[in-house]
């Protein structure tokens, strides 16, 4: 019988060998020199991190390196409307937010976040989205806070008009009515001159323009169609209320989404929490800065849904601690 005369070998040194093996030089590896897994030779932007590759315009620079995203020949740092082709650049309320992107209108003289929306209309006094009056004073207060934080944060505002903002809050009637002889409702619009005396509605808000504010109106936009049948309630639906293409109970020609995910909840825009704070890009259509940047925004809307009654206490509740589960919003370690 013959017996092998080799020693066996260390299993460490065997480690080392097939590891060895396994390194590729550096040479011959794609390159990817911002660590987005997207070889530079087919990167869109191949100095900035966009895995998404978009690319709004289609022309082949992506949207984190186009210095004019939308194509219309107005660089983004001038264009009010960055994401949405507008060469005119027509803005009726002159808030530096162009009609094409701008969701709230009417807020001339306002300082408005990029959806051209001010404080006052992301906080009516009237009360939340559908007219719906405040609990009380605190509810109201507790809307402007939160959003005047936003504004803060976000540099639309200062310290100092912040604080303004807020002392206005807290000396208004939102949410609290102080009805008196000759002011029923308590809106400080007097009765004669209020298209809701019986309803408090401080900004007599009439959309359709006939004799009953929105606030006591059972059909805002005049369509023929109630209010609760209604699936744009503010707007007159041409088409009729068939029109609803992502059948998210919001028509077409007011939902402002579109695409909605099937059961999905749905503000009066039409959109989804997932598409105001989607999981890869924020609202400049970038990758989120960290996971809390993303899960701040969506907590941010989560309360907004609160308020306008979309979601219960229990719901919020969990939507917002999902969104701090998740890891919308990380970015991968570094590449080397």
């Amino acid at each position: 019988m013959r017996y092998s005369t080799k020693l066996p070998v260390p299993l460490w040194i065997l480690s080392v060998a097939i590891a060895a093996a396994l390194v590729v030089p550096t040479s011959a590896r794609a390159a990817d020199v911002d660590c987005d897994g997207i070889e530079d030779a087919v990167d869109n932007c191949s100095d900035r991190y966009n895995p998404n590759q978009s690319d709004l315009d289609g022309d082949l620079a992506g949207d984190r390196c186009d210095s004019d995203k939308d194509g219309d020949v107005v660089d983004n740092d001038v264009d009010n409307c960055p994401k949405v082709a507008n060469a005119g650049q027509e803005d009726a309320d002159a808030d530096a937010v162009g009609d094409a992107c701008d969701q709230c209108g009417e807020a001339t003289d306002a300082t408005v976040n990029r959806r051209g929306c001010s404080i006052e209309q992301l906080c009516p006094c009237d009360g939340s989205e559908d007219n719906r009056a405040w609990k009380n004073q605190d509810q109201y207060f507790h809307c402007v806070k939160k959003k005047a934080r936003d504004f803060r944060r976000k540099g639309f505002i200062d310290a100092e008009a912040r604080e303004q903002i807020l002392d206005a809050a807290k000396a208004s009637i939102c949410g609290a009515p102080v009805p008196s002889e000759g002011d029923n409702d308590g809106d400080a619009v007097a009765d004669v001159d209020d298209n809701c005396p019986s309803d408090s509605n401080p900004s007599q808000r009439n959309t359709d323009a006939d004799s009953f504010g929105d606030a006591c109106d059972t059909d805002k936009d005049d369509d023929t169609v109630l209010n609760g049948d209604d699936n744009c309630p503010i707007v007159v639906n041409a088409g009729g209320q068939a029109d609803d293409a992502d059948a998210d109970t919001v028509g077409d020609a007011c939902d402002v989404c579109g695409g909605s995910a099937a059961s999905s909840t749905v503000d009066n825009d039409g959109c989804s929490l997932d598409q105001h704070c989607p999981c890869d890009l924020d609202a400049d259509g970038n990758p989120w800065a960290s996971h809390g940047k993303y899960v701040r925004c969506y907590s941010d809307e989560v309360f907004r849904f609160r308020i306008a009654h979309l979601v219960t206490g229990d719901e919020a509740d969990a939507l917002k601690m999902a969104a701090r589960e998740n890891d919308c919003g990380d970015r991968p370690p570094t590449c080397e």
